[in-house]
């Protein structure tokens, strides 16, 4: 079986941490507390690169420590108020297999990739995580940036760190540093699929022996 591309731009647990000191690095201090913040959520509550981007406060349970992704939440992060280059994109590209007009199917992003994406994604296992949503809650309600902005932050952050290749990772990849996380601590499948959104448990299968950590984990338990 070919091992997806995002599956390969995963970090090890080491080489996140590298990342992580490389954002210390960074003169900006404003800056390199954003990319601290992208680098955690993406990377250890897996959220998609448009589910970053989109991130509110409306959507940070705080009581039950938990993201909220909705269904449907109007993107206003464009021109204007109007839709964000992301969100035109996925909408131009709909609208070549749809009978919607444009503006249409405008009204109905910003939407998650698929209805198993809207989810409850649970932060509370790392005081770190909360911290950096807290940063982002408190400084801007969310991420403000487009999403090209979140890939330039995240190559800052590669460029700062010397023991990584400047395509180490991506906003994807750091979505499956944290499914690979997850899964070398025991997670099961249902519960990486329902963290992570997946339509089927093949996807989250891909990532349960990721670093032989599985195995290591058994082996561990029965010597």
């Amino acid at each position: 079986m070919v091992m997806p591309a995002t599956r390969e731009k995963a970090l090890t647990e080491r080489d996140f941490e590298r990342l992580l000191q490389a954002t210390y690095r960074i003169n900006d201090d404003q800056q390199a507390l954003e990319v601290r913040a992208l680098i955690l959520v993406g990377g250890r509550l897996g959220l998609r690169p448009g589910e970053l981007t989109h991130l509110s406060s409306s959507w940070i349970d705080w009581q039950r420590q938990m993201i909220r992704i909705p269904a449907h939440d109007p993107c206003e992060k464009g021109r204007h108020g109007g839709l964000c280059g992301y969100c035109r994109q996925a909408v131009e590209k709909q609208t070549q297999t749809s009978e919607q007009s444009f503006n249409d199917l405008s009204d109905q992003y910003w939407q998650p990739k698929t209805t198993a994406a809207a989810r409850a994604v649970p932060f509370h296992f790392s005081s770190r995580v909360q911290v950096a949503l807290e940063f982002l809650d408190d400084e801007h309600g969310g991420w403000p940036y487009s999403f090209s902005t979140l890939q330039r932050r995240l190559t800052t952050a590669l460029n700062h760190a010397p023991t990584l290749s400047a395509d180490a990772t991506s906003p994807h990849g750091l979505r499956a540093s944290a499914a690979s996380y997850h899964s070398g601590r025991g997670l099961d499948m249902a519960a990486l699929r329902a963290m992570f959104g997946w339509k089927d448990l093949e996807t989250a299968r891909q990532y349960l022996n990721v670093d032989g950590a599985m195995t290591r984990r058994a082996l561990t338990s029965i010597h």
